[in-house]
């Protein structure tokens, strides 16, 4: 069984993205839904600094974002959630490649740096810790490493018959391969729900099988 770890540490923005960064007053990256070489699947919530602005004013090449679709909005308080197809930025992307990561949600805005949590085999912690330092310079701030109790029992025990029934389905028509054989839209009108609710059934099963792994 490998041995994991999990290292908690703050992240400073580089200039692209400390150009978006500065739009917002609050971010939080709530859920990974998929990631793969070229994009990431995400639901975020931010809190943006001026009434005027919109997460759909966000999609586009220039803050890498290639759809977007709002979940919830409170325009009174200027928060939103939506969820969003991120290009990876090259540099992230080749850092990914390298090693083998596990992104372990929420990521938080704090201040001029981002609250980050990253699960990886012990082998890889420092060259995972090496690389990063060389490329923010000595900025990194690691706040913790710690290790991770891998737990698999019971796990489809906690999913209820709905949830099941979804993942089965998105694991057997390659949701999660790479490329992918079957995209959302399709899921979701196989079980006659919307793409909105498909991405919440899908982030409560990963909330479980990560709690239930990494508890």
């Amino acid at each position: 069984m490998k041995q994991l770890k999990k290292i908690v540490l703050k992240i400073p923005l580089d200039p692209k993205s400390k150009e978006f960064f500065d739009l917002l007053e609050k971010y939080e990256l709530l859920q990974i839904h998929r990631q793969d070489e070229d994009q990431i699947f995400a639901t975020q919530k931010v809190k943006f600094k001026d009434p005027k602005m919109h997460p759909k004013m966000l999609e586009g090449e220039h803050y890498g974002m290639s759809y977007i679709e709002v979940i919830n909005e409170d325009r009174g308080n200027k928060e939103y959630i939506f969820f969003s197809k991120h290009n990876w930025v090259k540099e992230t992307k080749e850092f990914l490649d390298k090693l083998d990561l596990i992104i372990d949600p929420p990521i938080i805005l704090d201040k001029d740096r981002l609250l980050v949590s990253i699960i990886t085999e012990s082998k890889n912690i420092d060259e995972f810790v090496n690389s990063l330092n060389h490329f923010y310079e000595g900025k990194l701030e690691i706040l913790s490493i710690s290790n991770i109790k891998v737990n698999y029992e019971n796990l489809f025990l906690k999913l209820t018959d709905r949830q099941k029934e979804i993942v089965y389905y998105a694991i057997q028509h390659g949701y999660f391969e790479i490329p992918r054989r079957i995209n959302s839209k399709k899921i979701a009108n196989h079980f006659k729900i919307s793409r909105s609710a498909l991405y919440e059934h899908l982030r409560k099963i990963e909330k479980i099988i990560y709690h239930t792994i990494f508890s």
